[in-house]
């Protein structure tokens, strides 16, 4: 199955997921545990579309630990800069993105955890997102920073871990959270 093929039909799964909310729930749940086994220091998250994984849970929840929050910003390019959370508005892809000062990646150096959305993941951390590269990008730029490097965690539904494409510029995340768990990816590829 191709990347787009694979990308609709996990998109479709997604509109008639009956657990959604609570799964949601559950998934900011994880995530706190997660960040509960990390150091003090900013967080970096999503602003998570009603679609995805952690949708209405996630930021609330990271809030709710007094802890700062890196958001994303769209750029051209297919790039992202970060903002601390608070005041936002749409950015052109329509998500909610903060008007705060911008960094560029190298801010993520600053955080305990990077947490990135997916649309489906394999049990060796390889993501499969929309298509835009943004994440991809970012994931490049993190993982040539000088160590100690923040873990990444990538938020997915049981059924979105399977076999995914994996090309070259792929970069693998170290844990997938799920309603159920989190865990640190699988060994291989």
């Amino acid at each position: 199955m191709s990347k787009e093929e694979l990308r609709r039909a996990l998109t479709r799964a997604r509109r008639a997921r009956p657990t959604k909310r609570e799964d949601d729930a559950a998934l900011a749940t994880q995530c706190l545990r997660l960040l509960g086994r990390c150091a003090p220091g900013p967080v970096a998250a999503y602003h998570p579309l009603p679609s995805e994984p952690g949708y209405g849970t996630l930021l609330p929840a990271l809030r709710g630990t007094g802890r700062e929050i890196y958001l994303p910003i769209s750029l051209p390019g297919g790039r992202l800069a970060w903002a601390l959370d608070g005041p936002s508005r749409p950015g052109p892809l329509g998500i909610p993105e903060p008007v705060g000062p911008r960094h560029g990646t190298e801010v993520l150096a600053s955080c305990v955890l990077v947490l990135v959305p997916t649309l489906g993941i394999s049990p060796e951390g390889y993501r499969l997102g929309k298509g835009g590269g943004y994440y991809d990008r970012t994931l490049a730029t993190l993982t040539a920073l000088a160590p100690p490097r923040p873990p990444v965690a990538a938020l997915a539904y049981p059924e979105e871990i399977l076999p995914v494409p994996v090309e070259p510029h792929d970069r693998a995340v170290d844990y997938i959270v799920e309603p159920g768990g989190c865990h640190a990816k699988s060994k291989g590829v």
